[in-house]
């Protein structure tokens, strides 16, 4: 029955449309005569948001004549698609203009004209927001744009169908420190213990290009979400909110944070989870996120309530896994630190051999700290000497430099050379 209604034109569309074609004919750039196309009709394509719907007047009065069909300037959906074109912006524009006898300048000033219509198109369109599951997460993160190829695709299976998305040349998101790397080195996204915690990545699309992502750590079994019940805002982290572009940012990671919110059933009216019996309170909790305070004026303003808003930067659970190590480590913004012993992930800072920080970019992961072997004394890493005579790694504070062995010895052994002002280890003197 949709089809059978008048098809929305958005007037933003007809207008970048409309302006394009304005500049290129003050660029002095002629019309062809054949391409008699019915400027009132034009309106985005139902296929894609970003092709150009059209029809040309030889064609409607076609149509009117053998076919005795008249087509009204406000065709419907099911009219559309059965007798108009589709093509891309830039196809359009090559339809419309005869390049054949123009200056180098005038076709670098068409080119640009072209693309500022196509990136104006862009900007304008819904962003919409899709959840993924972890097994998608590693593609995504691989995703980077393919100067040869335009740009790579990926395609997710969500809620039975198929889409594709792929990640534009001009995208901050590219400049992510992560973004590009070899899909393996996010196997660990992969073999979260979903008995215990589930984790997700939202993105928000503009036709099928990502123009925002963020990992969503969930404290909830896999098998235990059910987004038709209210959820607990503490039960949920979202991680930092990656945008396309710097302008409107804090807008676009609103909309990400508002549509996960929406999306889950997350309820931020605390009193839904008191216990019966308790009296009610004057609260509100918002899900923790990376970006709380680059949003949190914009969120607090939304809610129009005097109620006491609570919002944080810092989740409130630790996240398990199913190993103790794994070949590769990404670099995680807010879970940082991996207990290999616990096989969990954290975004308290902790100390001991136990303990590895993701914060490399080439798929490696460091110690935290290390425990000295003389006096248990934890310093990181970098800090550690290695003792040739002992085999032992030892801290700052229990080494001492040996000028004549030309290495480091326990400053336990080290005997000070008044004369020379050197140390000697203890078991090279005949003492």
């Amino acid at each position: 029955m949709n089809n059978l209604k008048t098809y929305k034109t958005s007037s933003n569309f007809r207008n970048i449309i409309f302006s394009m074609i304005d500049k290129i004919i003050n660029l002095g750039i002629k019309e062809k005569k054949n391409f008699n196309y019915c400027a009132p009709s034009l309106a985005q394509a139902i296929i894609n948001p970003l092709k150009v719907s059209y029809i040309k007047k030889d064609k409607l009065k076609s149509l009117k004549k053998y076919a005795k069909v008249i087509l009204p300037l406000s065709p419907t959906a099911e009219q559309r698609n059965k007798y108009f074109n589709a093509c891309s912006i830039e196809k359009f524009a090559n339809n419309i203009f005869n390049k054949d006898n123009i200056t180098a300048e005038q076709l670098q000033e068409f080119n640009e004209a072209v693309k500022e219509a196509k990136e104006a198109a862009n900007a304008k369109l819904e962003k919409t927001l899709h959840v993924l599951d972890a097994e998608h997460i590693p593609e995504i993160y691989h995703l980077n744009h393919d100067k040869e190829k335009k740009h790579l695709a990926y395609e997710a299976k969500i809620k039975g169908s198929v889409k594709s998305f792929y990640i534009g040349e001009k995208s901050d998101i590219n400049a992510s420190c992560m973004q590009g790397k070899p899909a393996n080195y996010f196997d660990i996204y992969n073999d979260i213990n979903t008995d215990s915690n589930t984790l997700k990545m939202a993105i928000l699309t503009q036709g099928n290009e990502i123009v925002a992502r963020s990992l969503i750590w969930i404290d909830i079994p896999a098998a235990d979400i059910d987004r038709r019940k209210k959820q607990n805002p503490k039960h949920f982290y979202i991680d930092r909110i990656y945008t396309k572009t710097q302008e409107h940012r804090a807008e676009t990671q609103k909309q990400l944070y508002k549509d996960v919110i929406k999306y889950f059933n997350i309820e931020i009216d605390n009193n839904h989870f008191l216990p019966d019996g308790e009296e009610p309170t004057n609260k509100i909790y918002l899900p923790p996120c990376f970006n709380c305070y680059d949003i949190k004026n914009k969120i607090e303003a939304e809610q129009n309530t005097t109620k006491q808003i609570f919002f944080s930067n810092s989740p409130r659970f630790d996240v398990e896994l199913n190993e103790d190590a794994y070949n590769y480590y990404p670099y995680l913004d807010t879970y940082q630190y991996f207990n290999t012993y616990q096989q969990t992930l954290s975004n308290d800072q902790e100390h001991g051999s136990d303990i590895l920080r993701l914060d490399s970019t080439s798929g490696d992961a460091t110690n935290s700290l290390r425990e000295c072997e003389r006096c248990g004394h934890e310093h990181d890493e970098e800090e550690s000497f290695y003792i040739e005579t002992e085999a032992m790694s030892v801290c700052e504070d229990c080494a001492t430099y040996c000028e004549e062995r030309g290495e480091h010895i326990l400053t336990d052994e080290a005997v000070y050379n008044n004369h020379s002002g050197e140390y000697h280890y203890r078991g090279d003197l005949c003492i």
